[in-house]
């Protein structure tokens, strides 16, 4: 399971990752984010 936000009633959703046709379950929509974290990762330079 993948947490996702729609990008029409920005409700978070979750999905099986293996389903195909994903459909928002509150407005319907087919077009969704990835929730992804605010943090900054840290890379180190060589």
């Amino acid at each position: 399971m993948t947490g996702y936000k729609c990008s029409l009633c920005k409700k978070g959703v979750k999905f099986d990752v293996k389903n195909i046709g994903m459909q928002c379950p509150y407005c319907g929509s087919k077009t969704f984010y990835k929730e992804r974290p605010t943090v900054a990762k840290k890379i180190k330079a060589k």
